[in-house]
């Protein structure tokens, strides 16, 4: 019995062929009734609602334990279940076992759990601190409800990285003229010292994201030089391989309290479920640049009234609108944000209303401070920037990713990882 456990535990699981969700291996909500999902590492104070702004990326052997939060609007309680699985810098599942990363038992139920308090719309509050992995690279945190492996509810990306190399990296206006007013430009060194490496032009892989967003990343970068002497490769371009569009400020609202109104809320209707009203937006694709602090569309959840956001901020019906003549046919408007997983559907999809002049859409959301923009989607394709502008004085967060896959290695080893802020105020 023993033997056959072993090699149970020894195999790599492979959801995908049995499940009738189909597991994304990606930022995902799979339920309705899932909201307000948060992934993050505790940095200093666990009161602090800011905590959240913090990325899924923690060092290998730190002491910040990684937190998953979320809300069951669901009145009753469920048994949640949590499992993390390891992938590829392609965000494949790899073929390591469960023995080769986990320190502990891959099956971890959530027994963290508050109802919650003084709100109009119940629900339940699950938090769960997550194990610390024994490997660097990517990772997916998966949770299934009951026993039911194939009833997930959400997955969420994190990631360990380890010191093995070291980066400098410096983001300025594009030096290509014509995108010099619209594009920022990272520049890169990597000074590999005496990491072990056999060809580091061809092995190492550099992924830089910015904002915190999977759909703004550059890849498949090569290095514009390798110094053997000083073990350096410079990553500087001349064909806007590592320039990414500045876009804009994101909009932003607070509506932590339903007694008044918070910045840039229009109206409060309370009543057996709250309403509010975002002030109504216009198209900033032809006004100026204006300088103002955002959250590089994130959220944070936080309620006046209450001191503990977590179970007594409330659900409340969000109204948004953007003035503006009706589109065509094959033209489609979003409001979209980190809230949204940045996923353009049904959900935050607007619609135009004649008596408002321009389109809205309501999405009930728990209490808080929320970045958002406006997207337009042209036959399918989105652009940002169609409304909301695009500027290369926008401050922007850019996150760089190096990767290797040793000789004889079975997946990539997540060797570097460095922030760098373009134009930072706060």
């Amino acid at each position: 019995m023993k033997k056959l456990l072993l090699i149970i535990l020894l195999l790599p699981i492979h959801w995908l062929a049995a499940q009738t969700k189909q597991l994304r291996f990606e930022d995902a909500t799979y339920e309705p009734n899932i909201r307000s999902v948060q992934l993050y590492p505790l940095i200093g104070n666990a009161a602090d609602p800011a905590k959240s702004l913090n990325p899924p990326v923690v060092q290998l052997n730190d002491n910040n334990s990684l937190w998953l939060e979320f809300d069951d609007l669901n009145p009753t309680y469920q048994q949640y279940h949590v499992k993390i699985l390891h992938c590829g810098m392609d965000w494949k599942q790899s073929v390591l076992s469960e023995l080769e990363f986990m320190p502990e038992y891959n099956d971890l139920i959530i027994n963290d759990y508050q109802v919650s308090q003084n709100t109009k719309v119940p629900f339940y509050h699950y938090k769960i601190e997550l194990p610390k992995v024994l490997i660097s690279g990517n990772y997916l945190v998966v949770v299934w409800k009951d026993r039911r492996r194939d009833d997930i509810m959400l997955s969420r990306r994190f990631m360990v990285y380890e010191n093995g190399v070291s980066s400098m990296a410096t983001v300025r206006q594009a030096q290509n003229p014509a995108k010099y007013k619209t594009h920022q430009q990272i520049d890169l060194q990597v000074n590999y010292g005496s990491y072990n490496v056999m060809s580091p032009r061809d092995e190492f892989k550099i992924i830089i994201r910015q904002n915190y967003r999977w759909d703004k990343v550059v890849k498949n970068l090569k290095p514009f030089s390798v110094n053997n002497s000083t073990n350096q490769l410079d990553f500087r371009f001349f064909d806007d391989e590592n320039v990414f569009l500045g876009t804009n400020e994101y909009r932003f609202f607070d509506s932590r309290s339903t007694y008044n109104r918070g910045l840039f809320i229009d109206k409060i209707n309370r009543g057996k479920e709250d309403d509010m009203w975002v002030s109504p937006q216009r198209d900033r694709s032809e006004t100026a640049y204006i300088e103002s602090n955002d959250f590089d569309g994130m959220y944070v959840i936080d309620n006046r009234e209450g001191s503990k956001a977590e179970t007594e901020a409330d659900y409340i019906f969000m109204t948004f609108g953007l003035k503006s003549q009706e589109l065509n046919a094959n033209e489609k408007v979003y409001v979209n944000g980190s809230f949204n997983d940045w996923r353009l559907d049904k959900l935050n999809e607007m619609a135009y209303d004649n008596n408002f002049g321009g389109y809205i859409a309501t999405i009930q959301l728990k209490q808080g401070v929320y970045n958002y923009n406006f997207v337009l989607a042209k036959d399918g394709k989105p652009d940002e920037a169609a409304i909301e502008g695009n500027f290369a004085e926008t401050q922007n967060t850019y996150e760089i990713f190096i990767y290797h896959k040793p000789v004889a290695a079975r997946s990539e080893k997540l060797i570097s990882y460095r922030v760098v802020d373009f134009n930072k105020r706060r």
